[in-house]
């Protein structure tokens, strides 16, 4: 059974290099994807090449690549099969001889190994090389923490509801037909009223790439769950992605290849619409841009012309804002954490269950 294991190597040689390629997740969570896609499976020299292509832009980086992937490799190598020390003392044949008590102490007890000095060659002196300390290899997993689940997010989305009756008349109205049939003193005919359906309409503002980039996972879970698990229909949610600012362009995509004008989003707005912006505002650097700050508050007064129902959801933790533009912007708009709790309090926001002012 061939040992052989493409994710575990490539965790290893992750934490090795991490630091002098100066790599980030982004670039881990590549090589994973490549590697599910039947990339660097068939061997250890197929998948470094596949990882050197990913993670290496120069030649220097491919060397320093190429020599802790050779550490990686010993090491697997030693750890499968172990060097078997055999003991020159032990034999068979002396084992029940009884030791010669008249002889010297040296010749009864077995022999200790002494370390020979390098001898030279060819006149050369060997020399050893340099000390590396040897890092942890023990095979610690990464451990993943999940602000919130998929399934909190599908059943919080079930509470954005604007239910209107604008179904046929199929539903059967108990309280109405008892109070005709009172008020008649006999009973004629059942009371039907309209179906009523959820008119909400969802526009999610996502931030994409940069800091964003390690929340990618939790922002497309966003947007499945509120497509195809809530009681929203699909043609319902729109979704917007963006780099740092919503300005004057936004796009359609996660690769921010096909830009739309911000005011075609806008127009699709009406009292009815939700909005929900999904990005860190530089808590995640730590950044705080007067021109950042500038541009998100002009995005959010005309956000704010077509509906007041406008929520934020930052991934990084409260106690990060400080000191970046999300301290400021916070006071702008409602701004909660992007977890179980927070997410529940930004659709209360954005159905009008509760107001800006009972936040300040």
């Amino acid at each position: 059974m061939s040992s052989f294991n493409p994710d575990e190597i490539t965790r290893q040689i992750f934490r090795q290099v991490r630091q002098e390629l100066n790599l980030g997740m982004g670039e881990y969570l590549a090589a994973l994807e490549a590697i599910k896609g039947g990339y660097g499976t068939q061997n250890e020299s197929d998948l470094q090449e596949v990882l050197q292509l990913l993670w290496c832009h120069s030649v220097e980086e491919q060397a320093q690549f190429q020599l802790e992937w050779k550490e990686i490799v010993v090491i697997k190598e030693a750890s499968i099969n172990p060097p078997i020390i055999e003991s020159d003392n032990f034999s068979p044949t002396t084992t029940n001889k009884k030791p010669d008590i008249s002889a010297p102490l040296s010749q009864v007890l077995p022999k200790i190994y002494t370390p020979q000095p390098i001898k030279h060659l060819a006149g050369i002196p060997v020399q050893s090389p340099p000390f590396k300390p040897v890092q942890d290899q023990s095979a610690t997993p990464f451990h993943t923490y999940y602000p919130v689940t998929r399934r909190t997010m599908a059943y919080n989305w079930r509470y954005l509801r604007r239910l209107i009756p604008d179904g046929p008349e199929a539903v059967f109205d108990v309280d109405a037909t008892i109070k005709l049939t009172a008020d008649q003193g006999f009973f004629l005919k059942p009371v039907f009223i309209r179906e009523k359906r959820n008119n909400a309409h969802l526009l999610l503002l996502i931030d994409q790439n940069g800091s964003m980039t390690p929340f990618h996972h939790f922002t497309r879970d966003l947007v499945e769950t509120a497509k195809y698990e809530s009681t929203l229909s699909p043609e319902r949610v729109d979704v917007a992605y963006f780099h740092n600012i919503p300005a004057e362009y936004v796009y359609q995509d996660v690769y921010l290849t096909q830009p739309m004008p911000l005011v075609e989003v806008m127009e699709k707005c009406d009292s009815n619409t939700s909005i929900i912006i999904i990005s860190d505002a530089g808590a995640a650097r730590g950044y705080r841009r007067l021109p950042r700050i500038r541009e998100t508050t002009r995005v959010l007064r005309q956000l704010k012309r077509y509906t007041n129902e406008v929520a934020w959801l930052n991934p990084m933790p409260p106690e990060r804002w400080e000191g970046s533009s999300a301290q400021v912007l916070q006071y702008l708009i409602p701004m909660f954490p992007l977890d179980d709790e927070g997410l529940s309090q930004a659709i209360d926001v954005v159905r009008g269950q509760i107001s800006y002012q009972s936040l300040i």
